[in-house]
């Protein structure tokens, strides 16, 4: 027999939900009948029936005595399911709304304390790892000269990667200098290859490298951000750091260049045969 707790997670409450599975068993109760079945106190069920009637989970017809009979649990859950929508989708505009007058009222505020010399401001930390892939997006619609971008598996969420793959593709239409450096490993994986092909064809500069000791971007020899797997079993989880800092963007840059003047240019593979050995002398 179903568990009427389970119908709190629709947004019932605890007596609504035994009130209705109740009712769903005879074909009209009293509301004492509801009460004592339901385990629910005598002085509370009317107002547990009028509630479950407002809600569309029961109806109430007067006759010698006051009854109550479910509604269709199909037609019930149906309309709960296009209410509750409805409310979220109002709830996610006001949230865009709040969101976008808060940014417009603390702009004045933020710009204000850009002449502070703060050096924690040098430096971001996002565990997110959706806010790690808007602030990549954000740095790199900034960039004015170069971008340089490690990548490695395990990636980032399967949510985050659409809007971050179309951003890398618009890149080539801003005339920068466009290198990634891939680790050898993303050959065997499907997505990383894709992106392989797709970036290779939109113009970047691709190469592979045996190995890669973490997932870098630097945006001109200004900033750079670090994406840190964390050192913990299961789901892999990022932690990104952002460094606004001239010396150590040039470090991390020249570190760079290390790798990328070893490592070999990517190619595309029509034969499955040419791309493993290709993946193996990469290894070597």
């Amino acid at each position: 027999m179903i568990d009427a707790q389970s119908l709190t997670m629709l947004g019932l409450n605890s007596y609504e939900a035994a009130a209705y599975v109740v009712l769903l068993g005879r074909s009209e109760l009293s509301p004492s009948e509801v009460a004592i079945r339901g385990n629910i106190p005598r002085q509370r069920v009317y107002d547990v029936l009028d509630s479950l009637v407002a809600k569309g989970f029961c109806v109430a017809r007067d006759t010698t005595r006051k009854v109550f009979s479910a509604i269709d649990p199909k037609t019930a859950f149906e309309l709960l399911a296009l209410e509750r929508v409805a409310a979220l989708e109002r709830q996610c505009l006001e949230t865009q709304a709040m969101a976008s007058r808060l940014a417009a009222e603390l702009a004045p505020i933020f710009a204000s304390g850009r002449d502070q010399t703060d050096p924690l401001a040098y430096v971001e930390v996002f565990s997110s790892q959706a806010r790690i892939t808007q602030r990549i997006l954000t740095l790199a619609e900034s960039a004015r000269k170069s971008i340089n971008l490690c990548i490695k598996r395990p990636l980032i969420s399967s949510v985050a990667m659409p809007d971050l793959s179309r951003a890398l593709m618009k890149l080539p239409d801003r005339n920068l200098s466009l290198n990634v450096l891939f680790e050898a490993e993303a050959l065997e994986d499907v997505e990383l290859r894709g992106w392989m092909v797709g970036l290779h064809d939109r113009g970047f500069n691709v190469r592979i490298t045996p190995r890669l000791p973490l997932k870098m971007v630097s945006f001109d020899d200004e900033v750079v951000l670090v994406s840190m797997q964390d050192p913990i079993g299961g789901e892999p989880s990022f932690t990104g750091v952002v460094i606004r800092n001239q010396g150590v963007a040039t470090m991390l840059n020249l570190a760079f260049q290390h790798l990328w003047n070893n490592a070999r240019p990517f190619q595309k593979w029509s034969q499955r045969g040419r791309r493993s050995s290709r993946t193996s002398r990469i290894r070597e």
